[in-house]
């Protein structure tokens, strides 16, 4: 350390530069979790805004993991501005994506623009497949990096859209790649529950294990599984739903015998 600090100390770095130097201002470097949660926030967020009714989570033996979604599917075409596909532009760059405004998600989770970016930065390798106008491309990633461009690699059905990413974690960021599978599904399951009609699936390849839940009402279906044991006074609960431009609130409850 030197008694001088002048302007030209002072770094600016580009890209994923800063994630990747600092990931604990990004994410939880305890272990992976956080990584799954930002990707599937976007999976979710296309469910929130009515487009996706299934996510898939699966954990392979060997590392990898994938999420996979049948929403709308990022964009493919080439931002005006920038010069790379809305894939590249939300993948590669911090502060890129469609939820600053309520143009597109009108409620959404996650860090906003950097969470799935903070994912590619902190991966040793990720790949990415979106179906979308009859085509399935895919682009691929190495340590943040660009390996290979998107481009088209099947022909898929008009109405068959939807976003597949499967990513390894780099192990030098974490203290352990083990996730925690048991927060993961508790995880998994709230989704499922606050986005009422989606279909949320978790395959854990290492502990051999498949869940599966979907709540069409949302809360009040998952209340009454929860409860279904329960004397309740009356047999039914109460619940309501409050809203505004910011934020939406589901509630229920209902009495017990006392004692």
């Amino acid at each position: 350390m030197t008694n001088s600090y002048q302007s030209e100390d002072i770094e600016v770095l580009s890209g994923l530069e800063p994630v990747k130097r600092r990931p604990g201002m990004y994410t939880d470097t305890e272990r992976p979790n956080h990584l799954i949660q930002e990707v599937v926030d976007n999976s979710v967020d296309e469910a929130l805004a009515g487009f996706a009714k299934k996510i898939s989570v699966r954990l392979y033996k060997d590392g990898l993991i994938e999420v996979i979604d049948d929403g709308r599917g990022m964009p493919i075409d080439v931002h005006k501005e920038h010069g790379v596909s809305g894939v590249e532009l939300i993948m590669a760059k911090l502060h890129a994506g469609g939820k600053f405004s309520n143009k597109n998600y009108t409620f959404s989770g996650g860090l906003h623009g950097v969470g799935v970016s903070v994912v590619n930065a902190l991966s040793s390798r990720l790949d990415v497949w979106v179906k979308r106008q009859g085509q399935e491309y895919h682009m691929a990633f190495e340590q943040g990096d660009k390996v290979s461009e998107l481009k088209p690699v099947a022909e898929v059905g008009q109405r068959n859209t939807g976003t597949r990413i499967q990513f390894t974690p780099e192990a030098k960021y974490f203290d352990t790649l083990k996730i925690d599978g048991k927060r993961l599904r508790r995880l998994l399951k709230a989704k499922a529950v606050l986005s009422p009609g989606l279909t949320v699936v978790f395959q854990d390849d290492i502990k051999g294990t498949e869940d599966s839940w979907c709540y069409e009402n949302g809360l009040s279906d998952y209340f009454n599984n929860a409860t279904q044991a329960t004397e309740k006074i009356p047999i039914e609960g109460m619940d309501g739903t409050e809203q505004d431009d910011e934020c939406t609130v589901d509630w229920m409850v209902a009495w017990v015998p006392e004692g």
